[in-house]
């Protein structure tokens, strides 16, 4: 999967302003990290199924101002690596360090598009 850097916190509020019903995912990434890193590969390997939304990289040691901003503005403690989709205005899903793979995309994306049954 390939993924764009976040640059800054105009960058962030532009993209949740402009995030469509597919909303977009945040991969916060440090480089200081082997579990990161291993992260990284992990996600750089997956294949994306159609429909995944897009997603974007925040390095959060090189970027820490906006790492921290966004814990603060969405309300979800700062933690790396860690894995976010925004959608419908708000954060969904969250996980971090070993969940952040593929396979978690995956099920997030199977368990939101599930009917509803109740």
């Amino acid at each position: 999967m390939n993924w764009t850097v976040l640059e800054g916190t105009a960058d962030l509020h532009a993209l949740e302003a402009a995030s469509g019903d597919r909303g977009f995912l945040v991969f916060k990434h440090s480089t200081r990290c082997p579990v990161s890193s291993q992260a990284a590969l992990s996600l750089q390997r997956w294949e994306a199924p159609a429909g995944t939304p897009p997603m974007y990289l925040v390095h959060v040691v090189e970027d820490r101002t906006l790492s921290m901003s966004m814990a603060d503005r969405w309300e979800v403690r700062h933690e790396s690596p860690q894995l976010l989709w925004w959608l419908n205005g708000k954060i969904q899903h969250h996980t971090s360090h070993f969940e952040v793979r593929g396979t978690t995309i995956s099920a997030w994306m199977d368990q939101t598009n599930a009917p509803n049954l109740g």
